[in-house]
């Protein structure tokens, strides 16, 4: 069966993440254009604000900008229907927009995520800040007594899972770009950021079959001391296998592959390459290569962009690597996130698990 990176209509949560950020993209990085209440703000809050938004463009990467964006859309929204006003906003106004999400279904992370911006941009215009408030706090204390705090984790995609598909027959562009992609993703633990972000003066093939991999920049490391990744010899064979198919000689690794008019290629490989992959389309890669791998439904929509780092953090941890290895990897900077990762793995490891075995309880 052809490979098909691009199939949209399963993935239905995808497509309104995806919508919601076109939505934010398209608002442009003018701050007038997507937070209106400018016009009613005193001439000192506004123009604190905007000294602001300038100086937080040339500080914070594009994913945080975007994401501050996407949160004031979703407020200014639920403001602009009730005709309140988001900016400056009482507290009952956010209360209220706590209430309404809390109904709608959203995560308590996300909420807090959402206070945190709208927090933010208070402070930054120089604003009292209604988040501070009892009535906000009592509300958001409330939705975490009656909703779980736990936050979905991504499916792991380990090496067992990759390899499955790196043996699997077909050379067409797609497969070739996934295989490397795979791979380089697990070597180097990337976020999907890090992963796109990868060009070929970053990578450093050695004389043994190894490599190294430059990661310059990272979501811990926005000072760019940058990060030097271990690149095993099947992932260097990978690595050049579309390197070579796709004429890629400098620049960006993973790119587009632009087809003529249809979203499913032949394994003759027929489509041309574009520019950088976005980091939607790793999430759609890794989606793609659950469903050839014939994941469960609910397993393919938890795959994400994610989904082999976790996954190499599950095997690291399976292998008895030593955390501080592990985060070494991984470039985290607490055990919060690698811990939550393996939390199965460490289960299985503990010390429940060690007395049910010495006692004779997990015989089969």
């Amino acid at each position: 069966m052809p490979f098909n990176t691009h199939d949209k209509d399963s993935y239905p949560r995808y497509r309104e993440k995806g919508i919601l950020g076109k939505m934010a993209k398209s608002l442009g990085k003018s701050l007038a254009a997507w937070v209106p209440q400018l016009d009613v703000l005193t001439p000192v809050a506004a123009e604190h604000l905007r000294i602001w938004w300038g100086r937080a463009r040339r500080v914070y990467p594009e994913a945080t900008l975007k994401a501050w964006r996407c949160d004031w859309v979703i407020y200014g929204g639920y403001c602009a229907a009730r005709g309140l006003n988001p900016l400056p906003a009482s507290p009952d106004t956010v209360a209220g927009f706590v209430m309404d999400c809390k109904e709608a279904g959203k995560k308590p992370a996300t909420v807090s995520r959402y206070l945190s911006t709208i927090a933010r941009f208070h402070r930054a215009a120089q604003l009292f800040n209604p988040c501070s408030s009892e009535a906000v706090q009592m509300e958001l204390k409330g939705m975490t007594n009656e909703v779980s705090v736990r936050q979905r984790q991504a499916r792991g995609l380990g090496m067992e899972e990759i390899q499955q598909f790196l043996n699997s027959p077909g050379d067409n562009l797609p497969t070739l770009r996934e295989r490397a992609m795979l791979c380089v993703a697990y070597d180097a633990m990337t976020r999907r950021s890090e992963l796109i972000a990868i060009d070929v003066e970053d990578l450093k093939f050695l004389d043994d079959g190894t490599g190294r991999l430059l990661i310059r920049r990272s979501k811990t490391d926005q000072a760019g001391e940058g990060h030097v990744a271990y690149v095993s010899r099947q992932t260097v064979r990978y690595l050049k296998q579309w390197l070579k198919a796709a004429h890629i000689k400098e620049g960006a690794v993973f790119r587009r592959i632009i087809g003529r008019g249809t979203v499913t290629y032949d394994r003759k490989g027929r489509g041309r390459i574009g520019g950088r992959l976005s980091p939607e389309a790793v999430a759609l890669a890794f989606k793609a290569v659950a469903r050839y791998l014939e994941f469960s439904a609910e397993d393919i929509q938890s795959v994400s962009g994610h989904s082999v780092r976790v996954g190499a953090t599950q095997d690291l941890l399976a292998l008895n690597v030593d955390l501080a290895s592990v985060m070494r990897e991984g470039r985290w900077k607490t055990v919060r996130m690698p811990m939550r990762y393996g939390e199965h793995v460490m289960a299985a490891r503990g010390g429940m698990a060690r007395a049910a075995k010495e006692q004779g309880r997990d015989t089969e």
